[in-house]
Formats: C-alpha cells, sequence, structure tokens
C-alpha cells in the first residue's frame, strides 16, 4: 500500500497534480491548508481513496473535519493539521493526543517543515508543504511501515 501525505499546498493545485502523477498512490492524506486543492485533485484522479481534514487557512469554506482517527492496515492514523495542537513550537501536546487515542502515527502539517519521528512508540510524520514541492510517502507492507519524505 502506497500512501501519499500531502499539507499546505495553499492554491498550488500543479504541484499536488504532479506529485500524484509521480507516486500514483493508493491513498492520499491530506493535512489541510487549502483542503479544497486535494478535494479538486480527487475529482481529476478518482482511483485513489482520499482522506482530508482541514487546517488554519480553511476555516471559512471548509467541508472537512479538523482531525479524524483512522484505521489503514491495522494501523491506526491521527490526522490533523496541527495548529491547534501548538506544532510550531513543541510535539508533546500533539503526541499526548496520539497517547489519548491510543494511534500507531500522527500525520500533521502547519509548520511547512519536513519533520519524522520514529523515535517513540507513536510516530510523527509531517510532509512539509507541497506548495514548496515537499511530500511524504507511507509505504505498508506486511504490517511494516516505512516513511519517506520527498520533493518535486
Amino acid at each position: 500500500m502506497k500512501i501519499l501525505v500531502v499539507s499546505d499546498s495553499h492554491r498550488r493545485l500543479d504541484n499536488l497534480i504532479k506529485v500524484y502523477e509521480r507516486e500514483n498512490p493508493d491513498i492520499v492524506i491530506c493535512g489541510g491548508d487549502h483542503d479544497i486543492d486535494v478535494e479538486e485533485l480527487s475529482f481529476i484522479y478518482p482511483d485513489s481513496k482520499y482522506v482530508i481534514v482541514s487546517g488554519n487557512c480553511d476555516y471559512f469554506y471548509s467541508n472537512y473535519p479538523n482531525e479524524l482517527k483512522i484505521i489503514i492496515e491495522n494501523f491506526k492514523f491521527f490526522i490533523t493539521h496541527g495548529d491547534a495542537y501548538r506544532v510550531k513550537s513543541e510535539y508533546d501536546f500533539i503526541y499526548k493526543k496520539g497517547e489519548e487515542l491510543s494511534c500507531d502515527i500522527i500525520i500533521f502539517g502547519h509548520t511547512h517543515r519536513q519533520y519524522l519521528d520514529i523515535s517513540r512508540k507513536i510516530k510523527l510524520f509531517n510532509p512539509g508543504a507541497v506548495l514548496d514541492g515537499n511530500y511524504g510517502i507511507i509505504l505498508i507492507e506486511d504490517n511494516k511501515i516505512e516513511f519517506l519524505h520527498k520533493k518535486l
């Protein structure tokens, strides 16, 4: 299973299209900020499954929740933009939320910086801003998971 993780597109649908065409994912996870860009991507490429949360820049027009808990291939994901969890200054607050929800992986954006912490029980993954050509890939096979940061 190949999961494309994007966040913070800020109206760069062109970057999303390039990333999608390069990766051809099974699932696309959007961590917010111009979630409408990923919604438009879903109309162009309807064969993938899309999981979308809104971000702080989506406040007035989003039809998506601020956060979600989902299960993919037996892994429990908590997906949020991250602004409500102070991710620009620390990660303990978002980590505690992941513990409360008994998650394995936390996906977030907001900082525009790629980030991966696999040192603790819950893995933290920020794909960076697709606005800048940054994105992430999660590969799941045989109950093993791999996280990759990529750039256009």
